[in-house]
Parts: C-alpha cells; sequence; structure tokens
C-alpha cells in the first residue's frame, strides 16, 4: 500500500508552490519571451527558426536542447535533463504536435493498410485521434517527472468554431492541439493563459502616445476564452489570486512570471503584492 494521507494546505505554502501553466496565443504575441522570464529555466526548444525559435531571448543565456524526435523529445518528458534547474519549459507544444507526435502517430501500422496521404506524411482523421492521446500521456509524463520544479509549456492559438449540429454552442478560442486536446489539455494545467496585444495611449489626451501592450488572460471571459487560474484565496470562497487581465511590462516585472509567482504566493499567506 504506498497510498498517502496528505493535507490541502501544504500545496499553497510559498516555498513549495510550483506554477504549472499553459500559456497560448497568436504568433508573435510574445509567448517565448514570457516564458524566458521563468526562474533558472530548462528549455525544449521545438519551433523553427534561429535557436529553433529562441531568438527573442538570446540575451538571457539560458540553457536548452533541441530535440530532433519523438524519443529524444520523450527523454525530456521523463525527467532526465534539467535536474538543477528551477523551471522546465516547453516551446512549443503546437510545434511538437505537428512535427514530432504526428510523425511518431503516422508511424504506427494501420489494421485496414496505408493510404496515399498518410505516405505524403499527412494525417487522417483517426491519427489526429492518435496524436491526442500521446499528447495527453507525454505531457502527464512531462508534469508528473519534474516534481519539484516549475512547469512552462506554450502553444499557438486556436479558433474553433461553432457547430450547433453537433452540439457546440459557441466559438472556442484555446490552444491548438490535435483532436480533444484543445480543451482536454487545459484541464491538466493549474494555470491556463491567453496571451494577447492592445492598443494603448500613455497619455489619453496625446494621439502619439500609442503603443502596443501586452496583456495576458487568466479567467474565462464569456466570449469562448479558455482561461483558468486554480490559485484561490485561502478562505475557501473561491476568489482568484490573479485578476483576469494581467498586463505585462518587460521594464518593470509587472505581469512577468516572477511578477505572479509572487503574487500568488503573497495571496497564499493572505498578503497583497
Amino acid at each position: 500500500m504506498s497510498l498517502e494521507i496528505k493535507n490541502t494546505k501544504n500545496l499553497i505554502l510559498p516555498d513549495k508552490f510550483r506554477m504549472v501553466a499553459l500559456i497560448y496565443g497568436l504568433p508573435g504575441s510574445g509567448k517565448t519571451q514570457w516564458v524566458g522570464t521563468a526562474p533558472n529555466p530548462g528549455i525544449a526548444a521545438c519551433e523553427t527558426g534561429e535557436g529553433n525559435g529562441l531568438l527573442t531571448i538570446a540575451g538571457m543565456g539560458h540553457d536548452y536542447i533541441t530535440p530532433a524526435n519523438y524519443m529524444e523529445f520523450e527523454a525530456f518528458c521523463n525527467g532526465n535533463l534539467f535536474k538543477d534547474k528551477s523551471s522546465i519549459v516547453l516551446d512549443s507544444l503546437s510545434d511538437v504536435n505537428q512535427t514530432f507526435i504526428k510523425d511518431y502517430a503516422l508511424s504506427i501500422p494501420r489494421t485496414r493498410g496505408e493510404s496515399p496521404k498518410r505516405r505524403l506524411g499527412i494525417p487522417e482523421l483517426d491519427d489526429y485521434g492518435t496524436m491526442g492521446e500521446i499528447t495527453r500521456r507525454t505531457i502527464r509524463k512531462l508534469i508528473d517527472s519534474y516534481p519539484d520544479k516549475h512547469i512552462f509549456v506554450t502553444a499557438k492559438e486556436k479558433y474553433d468554431k461553432a457547430d450547433p449540429e453537433n452540439g457546440q454552442a459557441e466559438t472556442l478560442v484555446g490552444p491548438e492541439l490535435p483532436g480533444a486536446m484543445m480543451l482536454g489539455s487545459t484541464a491538466m494545467f493549474d494555470f491556463v493563459f491567453r496571451i494577447r496585444t492592445r492598443q494603448i495611449l500613455r497619455d489619453p489626451k496625446d494621439p502619439k502616445s500609442r503603443f502596443v501592450q501586452r496583456y495576458i488572460q487568466t479567467a474565462a471571459d464569456g466570449q469562448g476564452t479558455v482561461a483558468k487560474c486554480r490559485g484561490n484565496q485561502p478562505d475557501g470562497k473561491g476568489h482568484p489570486l490573479l485578476d483576469p487581465i494581467e498586463t505585462i511590462n518587460l521594464e518593470t516585472g509587472e505581469g512577468t512570471i516572477p511578477w505572479l509567482l509572487e503574487k500568488v504566493r503573497a495571496g497564499f499567506t493572505g498578503q497583497e503584492k
């Protein structure tokens, strides 16, 4: 018998709390730059471009790996790397699905034989279900294999249009993942953030003071956005410790990972940031 009785209060001890978060958004919205603020991160870079997508944080001096196939990606998820790090970062899960996981799913023989599309590396309908399950297993392994580290995973943004005939009443905005994992993946994380941009006037009277502000949605907005914050005030009344909108300012640190961690930890102790 390996069952151990635990107490929920131990989950919010400031020195033991860890953030397990998924952040998704459109290309160029600042996902990589945001996860680059994670404390002492080890990164699996899985996008394209110089540094496999890490050019925006090149000056930060973070350690990273670039998996070349599913087996190398699975080794990363198994907890065999970055044992001296405080945070584990995967950038991005959408790209992993479109490359390593897709290729691995297509390598599984089909009982009814291959098709011309599959031979060209194009998934068919049943392949997306396989890709979704492989994704679920590997992400579960990633979260469980690094129990003492923060986990941050990025994904691209996807719009799933309303389909009343199939029972979907509203258009959903969530992470770009295969099969049912658009919603299924979000249940695996304590925090699900959508990063966005908007135009703001520094001086309401001066149109030339306009600038682009990045911000994070931490809660559902009633318009189909998939977002959540499991970090609640310790009074048991379900009030989130994060605001529905958290602005990002890299110069002041507002909205970065250390800033959010401090805000959640302070909230758990009944303090205010």
